[in-house]
């Protein structure tokens, strides 16, 4: 809640309504599974804006919005499946065969998405552009990766995780 307090009042998290300021008022537990299926347990604020009234959760970027398991793992999965991959033959993630097709399905409908908020959103941030050719022969991951580089992003977490809290302090919602 602390963490989620500082980027309120620092101006980094903002409303994915209408950009207002959030006032941080409370938390809430969110048991999210690793590759294991091991419970792990996260703490998500919860937020308020006064502008328009909303209230929206403030979720660590280790937890994927809507997900059970957590985004590193979610992240390996797709990457495994970028590659060529069959999702059969992955080993060590506990989660079904249709929970991964799932993902794989979802990804690659929202990543290009993703892809294209992040390069719109570029110029108007820093002034710079990033021309498609030069995300040419990369895979989604690799697109989003690189386009990362050139936003203030943490250097923790993944890239899900990352480019989720760029998209949310955009208003572009989420991956």
């Amino acid at each position: 809640m602390q963490t989620a307090q500082r980027l309120v009042r620092r101006g980094v998290v903002v409303c994915v309504i209408c950009a207002g300021a959030l006032v941080v008022h409370g938390c809430y537990k969110r048991r999210c599974l690793d590759e294991n299926g091991g419970s792990n347990d996260g703490w998500i604020a919860q937020g308020h804006c006064s502008a328009c009234g909303v209230y929206p959760a403030i979720a660590p970027s280790f937890i994927k919005p809507h997900k059970h398991y957590k985004a590193d793992v979610i992240e390996r999965v797709v990457k495994h499946a970028e590659a060529g991959k069959n999702v059969e033959g992955l080993g060590g993630c506990a989660a079904d065969i249709s929970t991964m097709r799932r993902w794989i399905k979802e990804w690659g409908e929202r990543a290009e998405w993703a892809v294209g908020c992040l390069i719109s959103k570029l110029p108007a941030m820093r002034k710079e552009y990033i021309c498609s050719l030069d995300l040419q022969n990369m895979t989604l991951q690799q697109q989003l990766a690189r386009l990362l580089s050139e936003y203030p992003a943490s250097e923790r977490g993944g890239i899900i995780g990352n480019v989720n809290i760029i998209l949310t302090t955009h208003n572009c919602g989420f991956l």
